[in-house]
């Protein structure tokens, strides 16, 4: 068995916060994820569902996270959407 890098909650923390400020189409500035120990709690809003799935997708697939509880709410805002 490898050994699994243990990383502690406020650097998990300000790395998801760091992947989630990065995704492209995506306003992470109403977004807060809360790190217990290898879950990240997702709260606040988003413009779209798509918006969420990207949030979501881009938490879960960080070394590190274990789980992702989801409490976006979607605010139907279609200002930053694009085909």
């Amino acid at each position: 068995m490898t050994e699994i890098s243990k990383i502690d909650g406020k650097d998990l923390g300000s790395e998801v916060a760091a992947r989630l400020a990065s995704l492209p189409d995506v306003d992470a500035s109403a977004i807060e994820a809360h790190v217990e120990g290898s879950k990240v709690v997702l709260e606040g809003a988003v413009d779209n569902i798509m918006s969420a799935r990207k949030v979501i997708l881009a938490t879960e697939t960080m070394d590190g996270v274990h789980d992702v509880e989801n409490h976006l709410t979607l605010t139907g805002n279609k200002n930053n959407t694009q085909n």
